[in-house]
């Protein structure tokens, strides 16, 4: 008969969820909530200055210093228009990607060779190479400026860009050299003898086996010592003048004498961020990856 058990069954069990009581399950709602709520605040704490840099860009001089602040305003591009044309930010924005990307390539390259002779050759000394590598890193800019502005001028490299993508890339060496190194020595040895027992050679290695199982570490590394060069000030403002001027130089000139042009800083900040997000949208698959890589061991 329908509804009924046979003799010797037993009834179906019922999921969890159902047969949990209904004060369990409101606990678990409320973590859950809970959760996202704290998700929630975190992203609004962290996003909300951003979005006051963006909305104060396309804000009025009136509307930008206006107490209370104006939430429901007219954009204009005011700000945007006096930048680019009075200010030169389209040459200072081509300027920085030039100086900042090629000096990013150089340190890349050079850095993640040197970090792979460190991590796989028997080197003499090879800690005490790596230690000094990364005291070039603890030099304070300020201290070596000076001596920088006066080999830039005996040479004829002031306010040109060769001399800032040597400074950023010099900077930027030591923190590829030490990162690289930990990513190369994750890798199994075991893959690499089995590519020199094909007939590779040590170059083919290191670019076709090694560098496409680094590639989580170099997008990492890339987007930070780009963030790095991208928002040097010291030495851009000190070694230029017209010609190699970089973005964070024409973004500083907006605090002026008597007062700071909000505006107009708000729509340098958000020029300046457009290449950093655009870079960190095009690496986001390999960042978290790159950032834990070696965290744990099976």
């Amino acid at each position: 008969m329908t509804g009924r058990l046979r003799p010797g069954t037993t009834p179906p069990a019922r999921s969890f969820a159902a047969s949990a009581p209904r004060g369990y399950r409101l606990r678990q709602w409320l973590k859950i909530l809970a959760v996202y709520s704290a998700i929630v605040a975190a992203l609004a704490f962290f996003l909300f200055p951003y979005f006051w840099m963006v909305a104060s860009s396309f804000k009025s001089p009136g509307d930008v210093t206006a107490y209370p602040p104006v939430w429901l305003f007219a954009p204009t591009l005011e700000n945007f228009r006096e930048l680019i044309g009075d200010m030169g930010a389209l040459s200072a924005l081509r300027n920085s990607l030039i100086v900042v990307g090629v000096s990013t390539c150089l340190a890349l390259i050079f850095g993640s060779m040197a970090a792979y002779a460190l991590a796989r050759f028997k080197i003499k000394g090879k800690e005490a190479i790596a230690l000094e590598i990364l005291m070039v890193r603890m030099l304070p800019p300020i201290v070596s400026v000076i001596p920088l502005f006066l080999l830039a001028r005996q040479f004829g490299l002031f306010d040109t860009y060769w001399i800032l993508i040597a400074i950023y890339t010099l900077m930027g060496l030591p923190f590829v050299v030490w990162v690289m190194r930990v990513f190369i020595q994750e890798i199994p040895r075991s893959v690499e003898e089995a590519a020199r027992v094909d007939g590779c050679t040590r170059l083919q290695v290191l670019f076709r086996i090694s560098l496409p199982l680094m590639l989580p570490g170099l997008a990492a590394t890339v987007v930070i010592i780009f963030m790095f060069a991208w928002n040097e000030y010291l030495f851009a403002t000190m070694l230029t003048s017209s010609a190699a001027k970089t973005l964070p130089v024409v973004a500083a000139n907006t605090v002026k004498p008597r007062g700071i042009a909000w505006g107009v800083a708000s729509a340098a900040g958000v020029l300046m961020s457009v290449p950093v997000v655009v870079l960190a949208l095009m690496a986001q698959r390999y960042l978290v990856r790159g950032l834990t890589f070696g965290v744990v061991k099976g």
